[in-house]
């Protein structure tokens, strides 16, 4: 039996930025849209700044809404950086490997680290 190898791997600041940025930007255009409904955080804060994500700032996401009625869904709480963090940690580690390396990632890739970091599982698509 092959022996199990333990990795571990802590990115620069500016790599770290620079991949939730990526990550982020991912999710809130075209990535997780289809299940995401809208993104609340103080507005002293970009979102889509990798310099803003950094500082773990709370954000509420709102989905399962029905645009055709009046529902407005479900609300998770989360901290920009620890969704990230947390969903890439829940990922299988080839799919870790390439991230955090700087591989080939898409859009699934980024919608499920959300969910991942979100809820602990995938839950949507």
């Amino acid at each position: 039996m092959a022996p199990k190898i333990t990795i571990t791997y802590q990115p620069t600041d500016d790599e770290w930025k620079k991949l939730i940025e990526d990550l982020w930007v991912t999710v809130l255009e075209g990535g997780s849209n289809y299940w995401i409904d809208h993104v609340d955080y103080g507005q002293e804060f970009k979102i889509k700044d990798g310099n803003d994500l950094i500082k773990n700032f709370h954000i509420i996401i709102r989905h399962g809404g029905d645009e055709w009625e009046d529902d407005d869904g479900e609300t998770v709480t989360l901290w920009s950086s620890d969704v990230i963090q947390k969903g890439i940690q829940l990922l299988p580690d080839d799919r870790k490997i390439v991230i955090m390396n700087g591989g080939d990632w898409d859009a699934d890739d980024a919608d499920h680290i959300m969910q991942l970091g979100a809820f602990g599982e995938v839950v949507y698509g």
